[in-house]
């Protein structure tokens, strides 16, 4: 199992919000396709799966969220 996290992509980076899941809760995922979208107040970044398999969500598309919260796991 494959827990996914907020990354931190900049020295000062303290939350992002996830603005869409490009695959659906209960979907195949292969590692490094793009996964999902967060938006910072510097940019929107597509952020690639880690690993393969089956995607679990966890947290809602449209809400913001502290750098290494967990949001989804692969198993």
């Amino acid at each position: 199992m494959t827990d996914i996290q907020i990354p931190k992509l900049g020295m000062s980076m303290t939350e992002a919000t996830l603005t869409e899941w490009l695959f659906a809760d209960g979907a195949e995922v292969t590692e490094g396709v793009d996964l999902y979208l967060i938006e910072t107040d510097k940019s929107t970044t597509e952020i690639q799966a880690p690993a393969s398999g089956r995607l679990s969500i966890i947290a809602a598309a449209g809400e913001v969220y502290p750098v290494g919260e967990l949001i989804a796991r692969i198993e």
